[in-house]
């Protein structure tokens, strides 16, 4: 490998763009800058070789800056032809612990370009960054002058919430550890819909990185990314076309209400199940007298159904009436509600009350009594005029 000093005095880089896709929009949102150094022989020598080396050799400043400047001299000609694009640029963020206004000397260069600052998103890795007051400084300033401000790998590491309020990201790029095999991993997607429904809230966008297959790129639309990047809609390259977007954009839209109208069909087979269990249980207990043994009468109904985990039986006081019902055994620490247990702030339990139609199925969620992925379909019945809600819990 010629050294790294050779490389930066020779400009011996390359950048490859990658395409960011806008799934809301149907818009082709923008490209980030990925820097490659060229090897005597020709071939590519990744970006954390090349800064491994210029680590080493105190030139860090100067690969960052030339890699930046690049990025803005190939990014040009793809502006002038949709001038709406957007340029993610990565910052060097052991740089940013001795940020001094003026110092990295681009904006100068977009200046020249006719580039808008507007037209910028600086990606930063807070968690490598150790001195709180000058991330703070760096994203004012650059901020103030109108540049977009996007927190890169959030999610994993040590990334701190608590930065939020400093960096105040315009964009929050959600690491692609957190994205590989969303479409199947619960966790995953609760996590990834809880950072999307965060960053609504505080007025960011969110980007899923590394979206690999369109079943990534499809579950990541549903739990809220806006933004997706990846190998699925296109790999990192120098001249990149993106007269496909909108296709890729579309195949994401029928993928989701596929799978949209799958699940409503799923839930429309739970519902009738569930309905037939609750005639069941209304032709069984008739009086206010059987409830004390209404667990003994329909525990039969529990075992005949192979994909009803539970049943259990609240009064509109909110109380639990007798036992939960359950088909199975509970794992480890978790153990089913009681007699008297209060459900008063079960979203089951209150959205049923309000509801006109007077059930509600949930989204699926990990059981409080068995540890197990289950949704829970709760119906308003009644006894000799007396209101309960009857649950019963699927198994996903």
């Amino acid at each position: 490998m010629v050294s790294i000093q050779q490389l930066i005095e020779e400009r011996r880089l390359v950048v490859h763009f990658q395409p960011i896709l806008s799934v809301r929009g149907r818009t082709f949102f923008g490209l980030e800058a990925l820097i490659r150094g060229i090897g005597e022989d020709g071939t590519t020598i990744p970006p954390a070789v090349l800064f491994e080396e210029a680590a080493r050799a105190g030139l860090i400043i100067e690969l960052d800056r030339l890699a930046r400047h690049l990025a803005i001299e190939s990014f040009y000609p793809l502006w002038l032809e949709n001038k709406r694009l957007l340029l993610f640029v990565n910052f060097e963020s052991s740089l940013i612990d001795t940020f001094r206004p003026g110092s990295y000397l681009f904006d100068g260069l977009l200046s020249r370009y006719g580039i808008p600052f507007s037209n910028i998103v600086l990606e930063i890795k807070e968690d490598e960054i150790r001195d709180t007051g000058k991330l703070e400084e760096f994203c004012a300033h650059y901020r103030a002058l109108g540049f977009n401000i996007a927190l890169d790998d959030f999610g994993v590491g040590s990334s701190g919430f608590d930065r939020l309020a400093i960096v105040r990201p315009d964009i929050i790029k959600i690491d692609r550890s957190l994205i590989s095999d969303i479409d199947t991993d619960h966790i995953h997607q609760e996590i990834v819909h809880a950072i999307c429904r965060m960053s609504t809230n505080i007025g960011a966008i969110t980007l899923a990185e590394g979206v690999e297959t369109l079943a990534e790129a499809g579950a990541s639309k549903l739990s809220g990314a806006t933004l997706i990047q990846g190998f699925w809609s296109a790999r990192p390259t120098p001249h990149p076309v993106c007269d496909h977007f909108r296709e890729k954009i579309d195949t994401i839209k029928s993928y989701c209400e596929t799978l949209q109208n799958a699940r409503h069909a799923h839930d429309e087979e739970l519902r009738s199940k569930a309905e037939a269990l609750c005639i069941e249980f209304q032709e069984k207990i008739v009086s206010l007298e059987e409830l004390a043994r209404w667990d003994r009468m329909l525990e039969p109904l529990l075992y005949d159904a192979g994909d009803i985990e539970a049943l259990y039986l609240i009064s509109t006081s909110a109380r639990q009436i007798g036992p939960t019902l359950l088909r199975g055994k509970t794992r480890s620490f978790f153990e089913p509600a009681e007699h008297g247990s209060d459900h008063s702030r079960k979203e089951y339990y209150i959205r049923t009350l309000d509801s006109m139609n007077h059930y509600y199925l949930t989204g699926n969620y990990v059981s409080l009594a068995t540890g197990n992925l289950c949704c829970t379909y709760a119906r308003k019945i009644e006894i000799e005029t007396e209101p309960f809600v009857l649950c019963i819990d699927f198994i996903r």
